[in-house]
């Protein structure tokens, strides 16, 4: 029987369509909820999550779609949802509360808060009846009602209290953190977290943490230290075999539920591929192994097949439940696998997928081992040529055709639930990560579908005066722009500018960032997370999480403005977000991983490489796409600088070398123009 429909039911966001029919009386967030609970004097239960998060669907399941826990949470709260990636600003919010509170964090995340929005208790999963330490959710609203009726003012002062702490919570500033002694805490950090067999860092659940491999990079860049480039290739060779990688269909599951990289949690995000392939294209520079050139290609064949929309925007997620069951559309039986593939195909692929009779497949929630299989590389192909005494050619062969048999019959399953808002963020994320596969790869295919990504966001999502909207989904765009937007944006058309020295891209970039610094700035350094005012207050935040943070990227976006235009305000700016970060920065570098690549720009030598635009823009490309220069920006002749006009004067046809404050002897071409930046950083090293 279906359930009435709640105050859900005219919302857009995928997730809180899946609430919809709850019988739980869930509002979305806004004023008319909060206004109810003031006036029927009931505490507001806040439920946050998004529409591809297994334990959020486990909590529906159990809990929200249970006629006993709604009958409990109607009488005692008005009741919201939230879409995290609807509104990323509250789930920051509250998710600090969280921290504060209990020390922890994820999603679901709920909370209890006053009518006034202050949080009072916080909570992430709940089961309907608690269990071992766990509280349920039936109990929880007992005690809650209780609570309110015979404590209230301790419960209205406590949500006073922890919002004043939060929003007292600042760091000290700290007055120099452009030092070169915080690349090396956070390069230690990482190397003693390091995992020398498997890659990755730390132990289970292991996450792929791109951002962690770009500064790595850096670090190999600036002091030639072969571990750091080790430590990157181990990590992505890792990914790359293990069963984070969809090894049937391709893109990247969330993480490694255990430290080998085997046994995935099987949500796919758009924020993942983008950051993998961002550290795909930095490392083939380095190393120019085709492998990750191979990867890449790949990845773009599954966002493409997967993830992109008619208009050339992407989807923001792929659920990792299908049926009711986590990881059902990936795993195989080993009958299923002779089935399909036939005894000796199966035994050949079975060896090198690491197919086990009994399964290899452990349920996340219970630990149970299972009759399914997850493919991940067990043996590699030239071991499996040697033992079964086959060519590679023919083996591979093999592999691909069995591959391609699977999928087939893959297709017939029913598959997982796909979050089709496409948000600007994150396809802001993913053009800054196509534009730097085409820079080092040259490979027309990432090129094309960064200008698409570029052109949707041009024609539907900015609008005129450099405002940045967040979400389109079914034609409609709406939601204000947050930090990340723009954040993201910004760089995701600066770097496609660098590569096709289309001027509109770069003043569009330079629009929204007048637009951001006019509307996010904070008079301590960096910027809000939002410019809307309907939370209790605005947040910062400046440390990395599963992707870098908005302000680790606009301090980056800032200096490259700054070396492009000669701005002193705009590289005094991007100090300032390193400023901002506090004491925090300091004591806990490993956080700010992406921040301190920006820091590393910021220490130098950095340089703009000044291209004429009579010469082919291919033509100058190619000849960088075998170098690894991560503080070299390119841009094209502008007379915003009078010492680019000055210097272009006589040399129109010349490749200048640009500082922050000076231009250099004019060169006859890129390769020049690179072995005059590699002599000048091979000085200040010395």
């Amino acid at each position: 029987m279906n359930n009435p429909n709640n105050f859900l039911i005219n919302e857009k966001s995928p997730y809180l369509q899946q609430h919809a029919h709850n019988p739980v009386n869930w509002y979305p967030w806004g004023d008319a909820a909060f206004e109810k609970a003031r006036k029927e004097d009931k505490p507001v239960f806040l439920s946050i999550g998004y529409s591809t998060c297994h334990w959020c669907h486990v909590m529906e399941r159990e809990s929200f779609e249970d006629s006993e826990v709604s009958q409990a949470m109607n009488r005692v709260f008005v009741s919201i949802k939230v879409d995290r990636e609807e509104r990323p600003d509250l789930d920051n919010l509250y998710m600090n509360a969280c921290q504060m509170m209990t020390g922890s964090g994820g999603w679901p995340l709920n909370l209890i808060l006053t009518p006034d929005r202050r949080p009072v208790f916080a909570f992430t999963y709940l089961p309907k009846h608690s269990r071992r330490n766990m509280m349920g959710i039936v109990e929880l609203c007992n005690s809650i009602d209780e609570l309110w009726h015979t404590r209230k003012d301790e419960l209205v002062d406590q949500g006073k209290k922890v919002l004043d702490a939060l929003s007292g919570a600042k760091n000290q500033k700290i007055d120099d953190p452009i030092s070169p002694d915080l690349l090396k805490v956070a390069y230690s950090d990482l190397e003693n977290a390091f995992d020398p067999q498997f890659g990755g860092f730390g132990s289970s659940p292991k996450f792929p943490s791109a951002h962690y491999l770009l500064f790595l990079l850096r670090h190999y860049h600036r002091y030639n230290d072969k571990k750091a480039l080790t430590m990157v290739e181990k990590t992505i060779n890792g990914i790359l075999s293990g069963g984070i990688t969809d090894q049937i269909g391709l893109g990247f599951h969330r993480y490694s539920t255990d430290h080998a990289w085997k046994l995935p949690h099987f949500e796919k995000m758009l924020y993942d591929q983008s950051m993998i392939l961002s550290a795909l294209a930095e490392l083939f520079s380095v190393t120019r192994n085709n492998d990750y050139r191979q990867a890449m290609l790949e990845t773009l064949h599954f966002l493409n097949e997967e993830m992109r929309i008619s208009n050339g925007a992407f989807i923001t997620a792929i659920d990792a439940d299908s049926e009711g069951q986590e990881g059902k559309y990936y795993t195989w039986t080993m009958p299923e696998i002779r089935n399909i593939l036939g005894e000796n195909e199966a035994e050949i692929f079975s060896y090198v997928y690491g197919i086990d009779p009994d399964g290899n497949f452990h349920d996340e929630s219970s630990g149970r081992l299972t009759a399914e299989n997850i493919l991940y590389v067990a043996n590699n192909i030239e071991k499996a040529a040697k033992t079964f005494s086959l060519p590679i050619a023919d083996l591979q062969a093999i592999i691909g055709a069995a591959k391609e048999k699977l999928k087939s019959v893959r297709s017939q399953r029913s598959a997982p639930h796909k979050d089709d808002k496409v948000l600007s963020d994150m396809n802001g994320l993913l053009l800054w990560s196509f534009a730097k596969c085409y820079l080092s790869t040259g490979e027309d295919a990432f090129l094309e579908e960064a200008n698409a990504i570029a052109s949707f966001l041009l024609e539907k999502m900015i609008k005129p005066d450099g405002k940045i909207m967040h979400r389109y989904i079914s034609g409609s765009v709406d939601i204000s722009g947050f930090l990340d937007d723009y954040a993201f944006t910004i760089a995701g058309l600066l770097k496609l500018y660098e590569v096709t020295g289309k001027d509109r891209l770069f003043k569009t970039s330079l629009k929204l960032q007048e637009y951001l610094d006019s509307k996010f700035s904070s008079d301590e350094g960096g910027y809000f997370t939002t410019e809307m005012e309907d939370a209790p207050f605005k947040t910062k935040d400046f440390h990395d999480g599963a992707i870098p943070s908005g302000n680790s990227f606009e301090m980056q976006n800032l200096l490259t403005f700054s070396i492009i235009l000669g701005s002193d305000k705009m590289y005094e700016s991007a100090l300032r977000i390193a400023e901002a970060a506090g004491k925090s920065l300091q004591a806990n570098p490993s956080f700010y991983l992406y921040m301190l690549t920006a820091v590393d720009f910021a220490i130098g030598p950095s340089f703009d490489m000044v291209i004429p635009n009579s010469r082919s823009i291919r033509d100058q490309l190619n000849e960088l796409s075998n170098a690894y220069e991560p503080r070299v920006v390119l841009s094209y002749r502008r007379e915003a600088r009078p010492d680019i006009k000055e210097a272009s004067r006589n040399n129109a046809d010349s490749v200048l070398v640009c500082s922050m404050k000076e231009c250099l002897l004019p060169q006859k071409g890129l390769k020049e123009a690179l072995a005059l930046i590699r002599n000048m950083k091979s000085d200040s090293y010395s």
